[in-house]
């Protein structure tokens, strides 16, 4: 009798554990979070990572390849590696969303990035410096990279590309008819955008991927309405940082970090866009 008892709860106990293995087994997965990049806590998983070691000509073929844009301008050179590093994880940061495919979209031909110097204060510029390309002077993000601030390169990148995104806001676009009714009801967003609609939707994307740059208008937890309009507008649900308001482990800029400002045209400009949203021009 108790040889047979043994046998049951042998019987028994190989059931359970079989149970539980299926179970422990069937139980979803957490996948793995991707490691952050330099100005973004939580990046899309890389699929394009840098190719450290590379020439810059092979870099710029490799941009070209993955990333489908032309390039132009002078400053592709070794000069200006950190700063072409910062504009090739953001890019690669951002490849799990249909951001970089749905902009390129949207204009005739092939975007371009244009490297090269602007006339100005600006670090970066769409289709003014060069018709057709987003222009970057890779000269001027050598101050944001001395002050330790490379989420705001990273937000410069992701802001330029958003006017790229923008360019059909006179086509009837729903999404921009849903972005102005948003910035009548929230007003001001950021110091760089003012009152432009325009440059303030360039913003509440690019501070939504540059988490890390320095007094991002998230880090108050004010601004949740324009957060969830990039994440479910724009970015399809993915999210590069914590909620805003939330704590973020960055790098901390050295005090009095310079701030780009608006491309040359582009404060000229404002006026005239707030003005038109106002009037329903």
């Amino acid at each position: 009798m108790r040889k047979w008892l043994l046998s049951v709860a042998a019987v028994v106990t190989t059931v359970a554990a079989a149970i539980g293995a299926t179970q422990a087994t069937a139980l979803p997965v957490a996948p793995t979070p991707a490691p952050p990049v330099t100005g973004i806590p939580t990046p899309c998983l890389s699929t394009n990572e840098w190719p450290e070691g590379a020439s810059i000509a092979e870099i710029q073929q490799q941009i070209e390849q993955r990333f489908n844009f032309r390039l132009g301008g002078k400053q592709w050179t070794e000069e200006y590696r950190p700063s072409i590093k910062i504009l090739w994880e953001t890019l690669d940061a951002m490849e799990c969303t249909d951001y970089r495919t749905t902009l390129q979209g949207k204009y005739s031909g092939t975007v371009g990035i244009n490297a090269a110097r602007i006339r100005g204060y600006a670090w970066g510029d769409w289709s003014l410096s060069r018709s057709g390309y987003v222009s970057f002077d890779f000269e001027k993000f050598k101050q944001a990279l001395a002050d330790d601030d490379e989420g705001r390169l990273v937000r410069l990148v992701a802001h330029e590309l958003a006017h790229v995104y923008n360019s059909d806001r006179y086509k009837g676009a729903q999404y921009w008819a849903d972005f102005q009714k948003l910035y009548r009801q929230e007003g001001r967003f950021s110091d760089y955008a003012g009152r432009s609609v325009t440059e303030t939707f360039a913003d509440v994307v690019g501070y939504y991927v540059g988490r890390c740059a320095l007094d991002n208008p998230y880090d108050t937890g004010e601004h949740d309405a324009y957060y969830q309009f990039a994440k479910e507008h724009v970015f399809g649900g993915k999210e590069f940082g914590p909620a805003p308001g939330e704590a973020m482990n960055c790098t901390v800029p050295k005090e009095g970090a310079q701030e780009p400002r608006p491309a040359q045209g582009a404060e000229s400009q404002q006026t005239a866009d707030w003005v038109s949203e106002l009037t329903g021009e």
